[in-house]
């Protein structure tokens, strides 16, 4: 019998989509990581732990930005995609090309430590989450398509960018950092290419 039959492989390329759709969470969280804020690592337990709750707060509207910014995309996109049916799978390819160029433009910013992101206030934390929530956006917008786990996908996105903002939390920030954000940046970008080239072919 086969290693992985076709179902199989479907299922991984799906949760590979979701990983890399939201993996740009995982980079604006990384100043979460600056101080090393997990409870309990000074004596000042009170103020680590206001601290940590406070980036769980932000870690917590991060993910559901990126749920809520996919279903409107899918509101949008309902309105006139049944009406491209016949061009379906190179509409899919042109949303992952969009979707891939602008994960790719990003790369040197995020090399260079230009997004990181420091939010003062509730205006700045809403306009991080939406400018975070465009490509989920963009991947909404071809529900009518490609939909990788039907009505649960905006659960889905949601549950696994928070699971990457809590990985980045809990990684101390270093200069190392900025060279892996950019790799894990550039391995989402070709993910999310490789799912538009897959459903053309």
């Amino acid at each position: 019998s086969q290693f992985l039959n076709f179902s199989d492989l479907k299922m991984l390329l799906n949760i590979l989509f979701i990983i890399a759709l939201t993996s740009p969470v995982a980079v604006a969280s990384t100043v979460l990581g600056m101080k090393g804020i997990m409870p309990g690592e000074d004596k000042n337990n009170g103020s680590c732990a206001a601290e940590w709750w406070r980036n769980l707060v932000f870690a917590l509207v991060l993910a559901l930005a990126q749920g809520v910014m996919y279903i409107l995309g899918d509101l949008l996109g309902s309105t006139f995609m049944h009406l491209m049916e016949s061009l379906s799978k190179w509409i899919v390819f042109a949303l992952c090309f969009s979707i891939f160029y602008r994960m790719l433009m990003n790369t040197l910013k995020i090399r260079r430590g230009d997004n990181l992101y420091f939010v003062q206030n509730q205006k700045q934390l809403i306009l991080l989450s939406i400018a975070l929530g465009v490509n989920a956006f963009i991947a909404g917008m071809m529900t009518e398509f490609y939909e990788p786990f039907s009505n649960l996908t905006p659960c889905v996105i949601a549950g696994v960018a928070f699971l990457w903002s809590l990985i980045s939390m809990t990684m101390p920030f270093s200069q190392i950092r900025l060279t892996y954000n950019s790799l894990l940046n550039v391995v989402s970008a070709f993910i999310i290419l490789m799912k538009g080239l897959l459903n053309v072919i």
